[in-house]
């Protein structure tokens, strides 16, 4: 509390009472007072003063020419623009604190990830000579080998002068079909991305603080993987798509590769209900297909997200251009035979009517007189037009 003793000499100074003492500012001497106040989770600076602080003799701190909060104090020059200068740059660190929050706050926050309840996740979660591990390779055989031999088929009847043995041309229904299915085919692939992801988002230290006991080098290989078999998938789409005739043939064939691509999920599904056997329902339903790991920010990993948005791009870019090209060329007419060799037979004709020069006349027509090979020259209304050639040596006939 204020002294209330009055001097008794009329020739004493004139008595001014010691203001209040702030022991709990910890301020060093010609140094700003600030009082500090949270608001809006950040911190918030406010000048309420300037003054001289010392030491009095018990220690405690005192002010001098402080005046009460909200009220400023007469200040020299010096004190103004030190007092302009602190506040500018409190100021200055306030934006950045804003700025700070609002870019956490733009920054979404990925869900936890779990292993994916996948036949490829037993390829590193469980010991290589166990049963398991067995069914899981089973299944990646059986899918891989049954992609492979639909592509294969699909070669065939390939030439060298059409290795993908692209139809001459289709109608426009078709052609339609064949671009939506670009789309529903990217859409419902699912290994690449999944792998890719399970990559980006368990680096090797997240992997070995939840497993251990587990490696690594297996659950890069089981994403791995995964990524080989959904590029198998997608060569396999877009060689069903080159080589459509009709609508309903490209999404049949589309929708039994997928059932191909999902054979791990279903066989997975399969082991949990208990219908393979009791030991791989433990291996399916184990603790380690609940672990989470730790949340990321998009913003930590922009690289990795990128990376993982440009695959879906160069895909679709892929197939894209592969499909652009091939309608180019079915509509030039590039994949249409460029000779043919006619056989009409021995057969007569007697009494035809012939257009010989310009004019209509009656005759007999041999029909083993037009056998022979004959060149392409030219399209009409999108079809050849194939002209006769000589049949000893194949050239020109002279006109």
């Amino acid at each position: 509390p204020l002294s209330t003793h009055k001097p008794t000499h009329g020739t004493d100074p004139p008595y001014v009472p010691p203001l209040r003492p702030y022991p709990s500012l910890p301020l060093p001497s010609s140094q700003h007072i600030m009082a500090i106040t949270e608001e809006d989770s950040a911190l918030r600076v406010k000048s309420i003063g300037t003054g001289v602080m010392r030491r009095n003799v018990a220690g405690d701190l005192e002010a001098q020419n402080i005046d009460d909060v909200g009220r400023d104090a007469p200040q020299s020059k010096d004190e103004k623009a030190l007092l302009s200068s602190s506040s500018a740059a409190f100021s200055n660190d306030d934006d950045d604190i804003k700025d700070e929050e609002e870019e956490d706050l733009d920054e979404p926050e990925e869900e936890p990830v779990n292993l994916p309840e996948s036949t490829h996740t037993l390829f590193f979660t469980q010991p290589v000579c166990s049963y398991p591990f067995f069914f899981a390779t089973s299944i990646v055989i059986i899918s891989i080998g049954c992609l492979v031999l639909a592509l294969l088929n699909n070669l065939e009847d390939s030439s060298p002068d059409n290795p993908l043995n692209v139809p001459v041309n289709v109608t426009w229904a078709v052609r339609i079909s064949q671009y939506m299915a670009i789309l529903i085919a990217l859409i419902m692939e699912e290994e690449i991305p999944t792998g890719i992801h399970l990559l980006r988002i368990i680096p090797y230290s997240s992997f070995k603080a939840k497993f251990p006991n587990k490696s690594y080098k297996k659950f890069v290989m089981s994403a791995l993987q995964r990524i080989i078999l959904g590029y198998i998938f997608l060569v396999n789409v877009f060689l069903i798509l080159a080589q459509a005739n009709g609508v309903l043939d490209i999404f049949y064939d589309v929708l039994a590769l997928q059932f191909i691509s999902e054979l791990d999920d279903i066989a997975f599904s399969l082991a949990k209900m208990d219908v393979i056997g009791n030991r791989l329902k433990r291996a399916c339903t184990a603790k380690l297909f609940q672990t989470e790991f730790e949340k990321q920010k998009f913003g930590r990993s922009k690289g990795a997200n990128i990376f993982l948005k440009s695959i879906y791009f160069v895909n679709l870019l892929g197939f894209l251009g592969g499909m652009i090209f091939i309608s180019m060329r079915q509509e030039s007419g590039y994949y249409q035979c460029d000779s043919i060799t006619v056989d009409f037979g021995d057969a007569v004709w007697g009494e035809a009517i012939a257009k010989i020069e310009g004019t209509y006349s009656e005759s007999t027509l041999v029909f083993s007189t037009f056998n022979g090979a004959y060149l392409r020259n030219g399209t009409h209304a999108g079809r050849p037009i194939y002209q006769e050639r000589k049949k000893f040596n194949g050239k020109k006939f002279d006109t």
